[in-house]
């Protein structure tokens, strides 16, 4: 018998259905940042369940029976500028593990011959949010243990990092002990349709991996003073030879447009049958998680990753901890 989520609200906390969405503010928020996030046209509904044949369940090896396909075998075609090696990579805007990975993929993308293709999608919060509120993706420990762990990723990894204020999803969050946990409503949500809409506008003009480098780190990164990257968004986008009051505009009168990018992404993410930001994938197959990076790179070792003979824009640093042994 399949078990029903419990949106019951536990004793102690907030009831959901009496928060005020317009004045909570559980991060901070300098004056008038959420005057900067733009107008957007409503978004057509974010969930998405996996399919059942999704890369992760038809290639599940259980040992005992065999996987209904093999992994596919590796790639015997030298890998050449020409014809390079291709990563998916699943991004949210929300995810601060997406942004501690980001600079690793930008030096995959810009010294191997590897195109790392980002597609931003909705956050979990908001993809599983409930009809009461409640986020369905997360578990109890989660949310506690992730805000500590992120500034420790961030010090392994040399990466600056500070938590989103604002969060970019608007979600009752604190203080501990009352927060109910629950995700504002999507018409509610001031900051995450702009970024994810942004996104897709970026993939549309070939620009998501400059996006991300221009804007995850005004919100992870305290690339911005605190509580003030929605002032900083549209000179960010500006910055990387887009015009982000004009692609306001058009997303404003054409929302379909942009509304099929992530729609397109989030199909394909689904199909790696992860749910979860960052997911890379290669050939179909995920590494889910910030930490999977060297796992990523390993496989693409093993299909003949070669380095470029000159780097690429966008350019980065080398990452701290780059995977040895190999390349540039």
């Amino acid at each position: 018998m399949a078990l029903e989520p419990d949106d019951r609200t536990p004793e102690g906390k907030r009831d959901p259905a009496e928060i005020d969405w317009d004045t909570l503010k559980p991060t901070y928020e300098a004056p008038g940042a959420r005057d900067a996030a733009p107008d957007m046209p409503p978004v057509p509904d974010v969930s998405s369940p996996p399919p059942d044949n999704n890369w992760s369940w038809v290639h599940d090896n259980w040992e005992w029976e065999d996987p209904q396909e093999a992994l596919p075998a590796p790639r015997t075609r030298v890998v050449t500028e020409e014809d390079p090696l291709e990563v998916d990579v699943f991004y949210s805007m929300r995810s601060p593990y997406s942004y501690l990975s980001l600079f690793r993929l930008a030096y995959l993308n810009s010294n191997y011959n590897c195109n790392v293709n980002i597609r931003v999608i909705f956050p979990i919060a908001a993809r599983t949010r409930s009809s009461s509120g409640k986020a369905q993706g997360g578990r109890w420990y989660y949310y506690g243990y992730s805000v500590m762990d992120m500034p420790r990723c961030g010090q392994y990894e040399g990466i600056p990092f500070r938590y989103a204020n604002p969060d970019p999803i608007l979600q009752d969050i604190r203080p501990q002990g009352e927060a109910s946990m629950a995700v504002a409503p999507m018409e509610k949500q001031p900051y995450i349709s702009w970024l994810t809409r942004l996104g897709g506008a970026a993939q549309l003009e070939g620009k998501t991996m400059e996006y991300c480098l221009a804007v995850s780190p005004l919100i992870w990164g305290a690339r911005a003073p605190l509580g003030e990257w929605p002032l900083h968004v549209a000179d960010a986008v500006n910055s990387i030879g887009m015009d982000h009051d004009a692609v306001i505009k058009d997303i404003q009168a054409n929302p379909d447009k942009y509304d099929a990018v992530w729609q397109k992404n989030q199909v394909d993410f689904q199909m790696t049958g992860q749910g979860g930001v960052p997911t890379m994938s290669f050939g179909g197959e995920p590494f889910f998680g910030q930490d999977r990076f060297n796992q990523l790179f390993w496989r693409l070792r093993q299909n003949g990753l070669t380095v470029r003979k000159e780097p690429r824009a966008p350019f980065v640093a080398r990452p701290l901890r780059w995977p040895d042994g190999f390349g540039a």
